[in-house]
């Protein structure tokens, strides 16, 4: 048991990710995006009303008093998928580039994910450690550590189909596949590599210290 007595959860691995909101805040400025942009061919009205979206999600996590480092991050990344495709002016010649700063993200974290392997200290353990309680002893337990490594090898698999389908689709300007693939390859994606997480690592999360 954790030092609070409470089993974790699935809602308490969702948390770390996030939450419902932080997956909200990544799926829905995107999907309009592609939606306004598929049905208008106008970039700077797709890039608009997506924008004003994703600042209305920041304005919410500020609200309700979110670590400011996912604020400043999620503007940030507001205001590079605003730029990227509008950076030549109104036309469409670089409508793809509003999915960049995803791109990217997914690059970081099948780094983060991959490294965290290689080098033998699996991401997972650092997270569901926090989650436990339990930052060092996860790692001297051989079935807690293996665990752990599937998990970690379970979300670099998820990153990595992600970049394998959408990389393509946006190097050939591809906009609404592009949309479409994020979609599907996010929210229902994200919930599956969460929910075998918590069939292969609960076990860890109720063990007693």
């Amino acid at each position: 048991m954790s030092s609070s007595g409470k089993e974790q959860s699935p809602k308490d691995l969702l948390a770390s990710v996030g939450g419902p909101i932080g997956i909200l805040e990544s799926l829905v400025p995107g999907t309009v995006y592609v939606t306004v942009f598929s049905l208008t061919f106008n970039v700077f009205l797709a890039a608009v009303i997506s924008g004003t979206i994703a600042l209305g999600f920041a304005i919410y996590q500020i609200i309700k008093k979110r670590p400011l480092t996912q604020v400043v991050a999620g503007v940030v990344g507001l205001g590079l998928s605003i730029y990227l495709p509008l950076r030549d002016g109104l036309n469409n010649t670089h409508a793809a580039d509003y999915f960049v700063p995803g791109l990217l993200t997914n690059v970081a974290y099948a780094l983060a994910f991959g490294i965290s392997l290689v080098v033998r200290f699996p991401l997972a353990g650092i997270v569901l450690g926090l989650l436990n309680s339990d930052l060092k002893k996860w790692r001297a337990d051989r079935d807690v550590y293996r665990r752990y490594f599937w998990v970690s090898a379970m979300w670099l698999i998820m990153f990595l189909l992600r970049l394998a389908v959408e990389v393509p689709l946006y190097l050939t300007g591809q906009v609404p596949a592009l949309g479409l693939a994020k979609l599907l390859l996010g929210t229902p994606l994200y919930a599956l590599t969460i929910w075998f997480s918590w069939l292969v690592a609960r076990v860890t999360l109720t063990k007693a210290k």
